[in-house]
């Protein structure tokens, strides 16, 4: 076995522990819905043994997580996704850093102020008074 095989295969344990301990499950209890031994399902999360298709799919459908999760598909879209968020938020960082000072500052104040100018003036009490009619 290669070392990169093993490196895969202890990450695909490490993902089915993450998916079982997610959804409150016991190794026996996935092993239950799995059909396999407890024994089993802690080789599979210590990367002893690669779990086949079938008990695979099984792993998926028991903790809701889909196939690609435990074969590292969706890490690396999270990954790329999370890439391109650190990207556009250091752009928007240079962005606020060139504007000079007044510009920036000036749409905070504005939505500040702007709420006080657009509230309805409060009624002034009265200042007559009613006096009883007297007999």
């Amino acid at each position: 076995m290669s070392r990169g095989s093993m490196l895969d295969r202890t990450q695909l344990g490490k993902r089915i522990k993450e998916a079982r301990l997610r959804t409150g499950m016991s190794q026996q209890q996935l092993a239950d819905v799995v059909g396999v031994s407890d024994k089993t399902i802690s080789a599979y999360e210590v990367g002893r043994v690669d779990p086949p298709l079938e008990s695979l799919e099984k792993l998926s459908n028991a903790t809701l997580h889909p196939i690609a999760y435990f074969i590292g598909d969706v890490q690396s879209n999270i990954e790329a996704k999370l890439d391109r968020i650190a990207r556009e938020l250091s752009d928007i960082r240079q962005a606020l850093q060139d504007q000079p000072r007044e510009e920036k500052v000036k749409p905070l104040v504005e939505a500040q102020v702007q709420p006080l100018t657009s509230a309805q003036p409060a009624t002034q009490p009265s200042t007559s008074v009613s006096t009883p009619d007297l007999p």
